[in-house]
C-alpha cells in the first residue's frame, strides 16, 4: 500500500497539477491562520498517454482578436448549433470541418 505522500506524487505526475496544500480551509478562521497561501501549479500542455489524440485541427473562435480553442468549458447551444467562447463570449457556428462536424449534436 502506498503512503499518502506517494499517492499525492502519483496524482501530480498523472494530472500535471500541484497544490501548495492538500486540503482547503474549512472556515474563514482557518484561512486567516494559514501561513502558506493556497496556490496551484498547472501544467496545461502535459502529455497524457491515457487520452487519445484528436483527429482534426483545433476549432478556433471566430473573433479575430481572440482565436481561443473550443474546449470542454465552452457553453454549447445544441438547438442553435452554436458554441460560446469562454474567453470573449463570442457565439460561434458549429464547425464545418469533416472531422468535427456535428460536435454540437447530442449523443
Amino acid at each position: 500500500m502506498a503512503t499518502y505522500l506517494e499517492f499525492i506524487q502519483q496524482n501530480e505526475e498523472r494530472d500535471g497539477v500541484r497544490f501548495s496544500w492538500n486540503v482547503w480551509p474549512s472556515s474563514r478562521l482557518e484561512a486567516t491562520r494559514m501561513v502558506v497561501p493556497l496556490a496551484c501549479l498547472l501544467t496545461p500542455l502535459k502529455e497524457r498517454p491515457d487520452l487519445p489524440p484528436v483527429q482534426y485541427e483545433p476549432v478556433l473562435c471566430s473573433r479575430p482578436t481572440c482565436k481561443a480553442v473550443l474546449n470542454p468549458l465552452c457553453q454549447v447551444d445544441y438547438r442553435a448549433k452554436l458554441w460560446a467562447c469562454n474567453f470573449c463570449f463570442q457565439r460561434n457556428q458549429d464547425p464545418l470541418s469533416p472531422g468535427v462536424r456535428g460536435c454540437c449534436e447530442i449523443g
